[in-house]
């Protein structure tokens, strides 16, 4: 049976670049586990040798920043923090000892994984640098490269501008000389006009009255031309070419525009070979659980995903059909493994019980410790018949439920109803439900706050065909 499940490998503190600091953030983190004194040591000393299987499984599948994770945190959950339960002399001295056994191995283990860890961390910032160096030496060849493509453009404006300038020029110059032109041939009119009156001057005296009426004094003759062309060339030349170039019919519309120098020294290269950007990973998860490694999973409430062989509901209610028949509940616990950062159920555990129409008690846990503990099954929840009601979960499941999600948040709650042809699948609610049962302490059936719920249907659980569930009957 192959199953490709993705699983990205946790990283903490990332933002810590010296790889000892990293180190000790993260034993800091995980030394911070919290121990609930309504919850009797006995579920967590159960519940600390599950820590050290999940740890295993990290380490052997190379993940191990999270196994380091679990290994400290059941080290000082273990050594600081359980010997201060109120109810800790009183706890199982069999447990105890196993416990106690367990940390020993514990210590040497976590410490050759923090060097490995240091190495590790150590070897990151190494690529982190050399990443860095790459990302700023392209970024310098980027900036040059636009930097001549500026320089580029902006000789190409300035041929431009000098093409429209020496246009200019030479459009001003001939319109000089046509103007030059003109004045001399006006020039040249008014001496005709004077010689004809000086050889004919009876018939100029005729109409010297009239002539003096209607024509405009000339120019002095040594002035001619002086009055019209400016001194200097230049003078007002600037205008025209400004004119010249403020028209945009009269410029080429191929030159382009230059960008505002400005804009560069904000300039951001975006390039995807030079890698995502980095996730901010530094702080401490809000959600977290002595048996979590510190990277919450993709589903509601951080929780990782539960896999479910799609064949368990109809393999269990054909072995609590006899007890169904009767009206009587049947519950069995659901156990599996972990991998790739998931949780599999593989097994459904009958134990020897004593079940009513609206009840049902597990006995002798002993027997589910040792079918457990040689086949390295953790705990992941429990299941249970409603003979003749719907699916939901009563004051009694919610109680018992919080027994299981205190000690692993994922572990769930399936509920058949096969009166009604229903399964649910249930956890309780992480804002209200475990506050609310956690601090309540009543027993046997009593009345809840409905609204806001106390129980949900899991987001995080999924079925699989290609797996197969497998019943271990302990009833036998």
């Amino acid at each position: 049976m192959a199953l490709s499940m993705q699983c990205s490998e946790s990283s903490l503190f990332s933002d810590i670049r010296d790889p000892g600091a990293r180190v000790r953030k993260l034993c800091d983190y995980a030394c911070q586990v919290e121990v609930d004194t309504a919850i009797s040591p006995k579920l967590y000393l159960r519940s600390g040798l599950q820590m050290i299987r999940m740890a295993k499984v990290y380490e052997e599948e190379g993940n191990i920043e999270s196994a380091f994770v679990l290994y400290t945190k059941f080290i000082s959950l273990f050594v600081e923090k359980l010997p201060k339960h109120p109810e800790f002399k009183s706890a199982p001295s069999r447990d105890v000892a196993a416990v106690r056994q367990k940390v020993k191995l514990a210590f040497p283990v976590a410490e050759q994984i923090k060097g490995k860890l240091t190495k590790k961390y150590a070897e990151i910032e190494r690529n982190r640098q050399a990443e860095e160096r790459q990302i700023q030496e392209e970024l310098e060849r980027q900036q040059e490269k636009l930097r001549q493509e500026e320089e580029i453009r902006r000789r190409q404006q300035e041929a431009e501008e000098n093409c429209l300038r020496l246009a200019s020029e030479a459009k001003w110059m001939q319109e000089q000389e046509q103007r030059l032109l003109e004045l001399k041939e006006q020039e040249m009119m008014k001496n005709i006009d004077s010689q004809s009156q000086i050889l004919d001057p009876a018939n100029n005296a005729n109409q010297t009255g009239l002539n003096n009426q209607n024509t405009k004094p000339s120019a002095p003759h040594g002035a001619l031309g002086l009055s019209f062309i400016p001194n200097n060339l230049d003078d007002g030349r600037p205008k025209i070419e400004k004119n010249l170039l403020n028209d945009p019919s009269r410029i080429s519309s191929s030159v382009p525009n230059i960008p505002d120098r400005e804009l560069k020294k904000n300039l951001v290269i975006s390039d995807s070979r030079l890698g995502p950007p980095g996730v901010d990973r530094s702080s401490k998860p809000t959600f977290d659980h002595f048996t979590s490694i510190g990277v919450p999973g993709n589903n509601k409430g951080g929780l990782r995903d539960v896999f479910v062989p799609s064949d368990l509901v109809r393999k269990f209610l054909g072995v609590a059909e006899h007890n169904t028949m009767k009206n009587i509940e049947t519950c069995g616990i659901l156990a599996g493994k972990l991998s790739k950062n998931a949780f599999y159920i593989s097994h459904v555990l009958i134990p020897k019980q004593a079940g009513t129409s609206d009840s049902c008690v597990a006995e002798d846990e002993e027997d589910i410790l040792m079918y457990q503990d040689p086949r390295d099954l953790i705990t992941l929840g429990w299941i249970h018949t409603h003979p003749s009601q719907t699916a939901f979960l009563s004051s009694v499941d919610m109680h018992n439920q919080y027994g299981y999600q205190a000690m692993l948040p994922e572990a769930i709650a399936i509920v058949c109803a096969p009166k009604f042809n229903e399964t649910g699948i249930f956890t309780l609610t992480q804002d209200r439900g475990m506050s609310d049962i956690g601090c309540c302490r009543e027993r046997g059936f009593h009345q809840h706050c409905k609204t806001p719920p106390l129980f949900e249907s899991c987001s995080n659980v999924k079925f699989l065909d290609e797996m197969r569930i497998e019943m271990a009957d302990l009833r036998k």
